[in-house]
């Protein structure tokens, strides 16, 4: 499985934030990380819209990790950010293959991502510290 460059930005930003402890500018995390700017302001509209992330506009604006998030699950964050529909037959709405109805590599997905995100849900945001 391999997580969508937007998902660890994400997990990136939470990581530096708690790090630095500071509010900081999103180009300086940017340098920091030495990734772009606009792929990086996407990340941080989503942990912004989601909690993770407190943010604040204007000159002496910036983002800031938001502690009581501190305690929500990695899992929660990727399964937030992510879209597990690892394969078109997960999508009902979109499915056009012909081997659904006898194949058992969907049921096989589906455990695996189940058992992913259940090792995930042990660890917490603060414990990417």
């Amino acid at each position: 499985m391999r997580l969508k460059t937007k998902t660890d930005y994400c997990i990136r930003v939470l990581i530096h934030l708690q790090k630095m402890d500071s509010k900081l500018r999103i180009q300086d995390i940017a340098d920091a990380l030495q990734v772009s700017k606009n792929h990086l302001s996407v990340a941080v509209n989503k942990l912004s819209e989601l909690g993770y992330i407190h943010s604040t506009q204007g000159p002496k604006g910036g983002i800031e990790f938001n502690y009581s998030a501190g305690d929500r699950t990695v899992a929660e964050l990727i399964s937030k950010v992510e879209d597990f529909q690892v394969v078109e037959c997960f999508d009902p709405a979109n499915n056009l293959c012909t081997l659904s109805s006898n194949c058992k590599l969907k049921g096989m997905l589906a455990k695996s991502t189940t058992a992913f995100l259940d090792e995930l849900k042990k660890y917490k945001i603060k414990d990417l510290i």
